[in-house]
């Protein structure tokens, strides 16, 4: 029953990525539809939604329910076998329902709603399994993004404030109130995305249901921030905040490619690329590029969630074990799944022809044109090649090309359901890239010289080079360099045990100097508390304790 549950929803959530690309392909050349639904009406006040319906929305309305409906099929199989099948599948849609909310709605409060939607079915699915790690992970995860949540409310008080109930109208408020809001609108995207200082939580997130990552990681929570901020773009570029962007994206795609490199657990290297390609978006969007950005989120979805249910796949296969190390044997016995995660990869790192390569090729190309300084085009180079990297050193980990290492080797590949799941996104993630190239404004071809556009291609063969050679080894060094990029620049433990010590020595001493004043001292425990040795000493003997007391009494108010 839980099985047709599962096949059923996955059906009509393909259905559903069909009509909606179909439609946002017929709205390509500037169409929009406006829909208006009057929820209620009472005391004179109407409460109405208002869903648009153009290109941008329908194509990644379309990516989240293709994304979606291919893990509700993968998890026929994957969560088969656990006892709370109806619950996680009610949680998966209320984050699917309120993703679809926060994308098609320009109308703020139900905005909020499906804003909000994301950060309570997140926490609910990553405590999913109900362990102390799940539980942290949930908590870091739900707090982090309640910073996001309360910039976007102060945002939404600001424009309401000012008569404005459709993000679309932001522009008619006044200077001083668009230069508040879009601070705010920032800060939330750069928690809702996991931008530096707010990363910590999205690698926590792994404590999730495979099924899970594969959908944040892809379509919903983490892009939740990028799509805003495209929604938002013409304000950016009045305001200024453009550099700051561009240098957002610069450090996380740094931070998150050195972390890759020298982390061993397999979902944790995806969630990092994640984070890098993340960084690779604001980077867009810091050049005043927000179709390129909207680019490399549609085409990122397709072999990100591809590549998180090979990985969740091997992982089952071979009874839950993680370490790369030790990850082997699937180019023999897994040969479906190798497949799959070969593909992935290579999309992952840009190789030419396939979905990743063409958004990040032209991102790349936009840099050149644009003749950054030469710390940007240093610093976006080395993360370029960081990328390639950590993908060729997941790739020999799969492959069990770590040398000298025991593999713990699987028994066959995975079954229908599975393979079905991945199947399904295989398509998009080698031709997506070329298709939406072709649906993409004609502004965004770039002419160039030859030995710019060769450029990219020498630094993908020159870094996938290192990595074969040994650059990221299966062994961490233990040395405070390595553990600086290991943990991303000490950022977990700065922004949560760092925070919370701080609050609690705070709290402490807040509550000795204030709470407990010279009244509370001169009581009880000034007279007891500094003789308690005393006490007991005399409550051991036969006189027992109401003797001792008085004893003491007497002495303390002598003293």
């Amino acid at each position: 029953m839980n099985s047709l549950l599962f096949f059923t929803v996955s059906q009509a959530l393909l259905l559903l990525a069909i009509l909606s690309g179909g439609v946002g392909f017929i709205f390509m050349s500037g169409g929009e539809l406006a829909l208006e639904w009057e929820a209620f009406s009472a005391f004179g006040q109407k409460m109405t939604l208002l869903l648009l319906f153009d290109f941008i929305s329908l194509i990644f309305l379309s990516t989240v329910c293709l994304i979606s409906g291919c893990v509700f099929f993968y998890s026929v199989s994957y969560m088969g076998g656990d006892m709370f099948n109806p619950r996680f599948a009610a949680l998966v849609f209320m984050f699917i329902l309120s993703m679809a909310l926060m994308i098609l709605s320009p109308n703020l409060i139900s905005l909020l709603l499906g804003w909000d939607g994301l950060g309570v079915t997140s926490y609910l699915l990553v405590c999913y399994y109900m362990s102390e790690k799940s539980f942290n992970a949930s908590m870091l995860t739900a707090l982090t993004n309640r910073i996001g949540d309360v910039a976007i409310l102060l945002c939404i008080s600001l424009w309401v404030s000012c008569g404005i109930f459709n993000y679309g109208l932001v522009s008619s408020a006044s200077v001083n109130v668009l230069s508040s809001a879009l601070t705010l609108v920032i800060i939330a995207a750069m928690t809702k995305s996991a931008q530096i200082p707010f990363s910590a939580w999205l690698p926590a997130a792994m404590a999730a249901p495979t099924p899970v990552s594969a959908l944040v990681h892809s379509s919903t929570l983490v892009t939740a921030g990028v799509y805003f901020l495209v929604r938002m773009n013409y304000l950016i570029l009045l305001s200024g905040w453009s550099s700051w962007l561009l240098a957002l994206g610069l450090f996380t795609m740094t931070m998150a490619g050195a972390a890759a490199i020298f982390e061993l657990d397999m979902k944790k290297v995806i969630a990092l690329s994640t984070l890098s390609q993340l960084g690779v978006m604001f980077f867009s969007l810091g050049m005043g590029q927000p179709f390129m950005a909207f680019f490399h989120l549609i085409s990122h979805a397709y072999f990100k969630a591809m590549l998180f249910m090979a990985a969740g796949s091997i992982i089952h296969t071979v009874k839950d074990y993680q370490d790369l190390r030790k990850m082997g044997g699937s180019l023999i016995n897994l040969p479906a799944l190798a497949t799959v995660c070969l593909v992935s990869n290579l999309s992952l790192c840009g190789m030419p022809f396939l979905s990743g390569f063409y958004s990040k090729d032209l991102i790349l190309e936009s840099l050149f044109v644009q003749g950054p300084s030469l710390v940007v085009f240093v610093v976006s180079m080395i993360a370029t090649g960081l990328t390639v990297v950590y993908s060729c050193r997941l790739t020999l980990g799969i492959f069990n090309l770590f040398s000298g290492r025991e593999s713990y080797s699987a028994e066959g590949d995975s079954d229908f359901f599975m393979l079905g799941g991945m199947s399904i996104l295989m398509g998009p993630a080698i031709m997506g890239g070329w298709w939406l190239s072709g649906l993409m404004p004609s502004s965004l071809i770039i002419f160039m010289p030859l030995w710019q556009k060769l450029t990219v291609l020498i630094l993908v063969l020159v870094s996938g080079a290192l990595a074969l050679s040994g650059v990221g080894v299966s062994e961490r060094p233990n040395n405070i360099p390595s553990k600086f990029f290991h943990q991303m620049w000490f950022m977990p433990i700065t922004f949560s045990i760092g925070l919370t010590n701080g609050g609690l020595s705070y709290g402490k001493s807040n509550s000795l100097n204030v709470d407990e004043t010279w009244l509370t001292f001169s009581t009880w425990q000034g007279i007891f508390k500094p003789n308690y040795k005393i006490y007991y000493l005399l409550a051991s003997f036969r006189g027992g304790a109401l003797v001792s007391l008085a004893l003491i009494g007497g002495l303390s108010l002598i003293v």
